[in-house]
């Protein structure tokens, strides 16, 4: 069966913009690199942006985000993922308490979506042609998809959250089971960042990592970060949707046109049902969710581009989470939903530039 694959620049699914704030530059201390096939950005206001600072923070951030890789790349081999992935052994399975504490949230947020969001699907995700372990051939038989189907679940995993100085451990009831923390990580890697600007006392700043974001403060106007949510076109040219400001808060948006194939027409995405073993295909075009922390907005922005606008948006104001979803209609534009936490967009018509050049 001949496939179409669309190739698209970049790894990140979604990119967020920033937008500035009117008026003149405003002193900003801003740092940038690569990480998890991905990039990042911090941006720093207040007071004391020196090159200590500089040096101080980079060395901070570098560290912590190769923890981040060492914990959770399906990308490494060495990687606590990759090895108990690899384990075919029925006894716990030692990692840190990050790790442990990354699962053990997944695994609840899997439970609170019914099924939506699930890390246990990774075979499945590689079977249909997408991340790492990708299998490009024809798309899988339904008797394929039941199996693989068959060794996930959140019941499947046990996870002993232990504490940051012993560890925890993971213990798979089935010795195939393998995880996959791609859809959640680059959330906890902005929080983890984001905990070593405030050891670092500095109360007012910006970290995106892939396009997920925790805004903390104010920028150096005194007014909450502006953030542009990008419209979800296939283009090069980069669109804004609209703009919302954040204060103490993560964002983060999942969307289905940065990693997808066309087979005999139809749009196959990199987000799967977890509940059917298929790409789903219920129009959603991105979901964008505001929480608390970037972990939660990217784990829960996940579940609501599988459960749809109407259900997604309701599971987001249960657990208080402002949530916003563009979905496709007929012509070709987006119908936008946001439920009542989700804030009023600032003015759309601010320009906005990318996080980076």
């Amino acid at each position: 069966m001949a496939i179409a694959f669309v190739l698209l620049a970049g790894l990140s699914i979604h990119r967020l913009l920033l937008a500035p704030a009117l008026g003149p530059a405003i002193d900003v201390l801003v740092l940038s690199g690569d990480t998890m096939g991905t990039t990042w950005e911090v941006r720093i206001a207040g007071e004391g942006l020196d090159d200590a600072l500089r040096a101080q923070a980079q060395g901070m951030i570098e560290t912590r985000l190769a923890e981040i890789d060492r914990w959770f790349s399906t990308w490494r081999p060495d990687s606590e993922v990759s090895r108990f992935n690899a384990s075919r052994s029925a006894e716990p399975f030692d990692v840190s308490s990050p790790t442990a504490e990354l699962v053990s949230f997944s695994i609840e947020l899997c439970k609170w979506s019914g099924g939506a969001f699930d890390i246990t699907i990774a075979p499945l995700v590689a079977r249909w042609g997408f991340g790492h372990g990708a299998q490009i051939a024809d798309p899988p038989s339904s008797e394929e998809i039941d199996e693989l189907l068959s060794r996930t679940g959140a019941e499947i995993v046990h996870v002993g959250r232990g504490n940051p100085t012993r560890g925890g451990f993971l213990h798979k009831f089935d010795p195939r089971v393998e995880i996959d923390l791609s859809a959640i990580a680059p959330g906890y890697a902005a929080d983890h960042v984001s905990a070593g600007l405030f050891e670092l006392d500095r109360r007012d700043f910006l970290v995106e990592i892939g396009g997920e974001i925790f805004a903390a403060g104010h920028r150096p106007d005194g007014q909450p970060w502006r953030v542009a949510i990008e419209e979800p076109v296939e283009e090069e040219t980069r669109r804004v949707h609209s703009v919302v400001e954040l204060s103490n808060q993560g964002l983060a948006t999942s969307g289905d046109y940065r990693a997808y194939y066309l087979q005999d027409g139809r749009r196959l995405s990199h987000t799967l049902d977890p509940r059917t073993g298929r790409p789903i295909e219920n129009g959603m075009a991105s979901a964008t969710v505001i929480a608390p922390t970037a972990t939660q907005a990217d784990g829960f922005a996940t579940a609501l581009m599988v459960l749809g606008a109407r259900e997604g948006l309701a599971l987001a104001e249960q657990w208080n989470l402002g949530a916003m979803t563009l979905t496709r209609n007929e012509g070709g534009g987006f119908v936008e939903e946001r439920n009542a936490l989700f804030p009023e967009p600032v003015d759309a018509s601010v320009s906005a530039d990318p996080v980076r050049p």
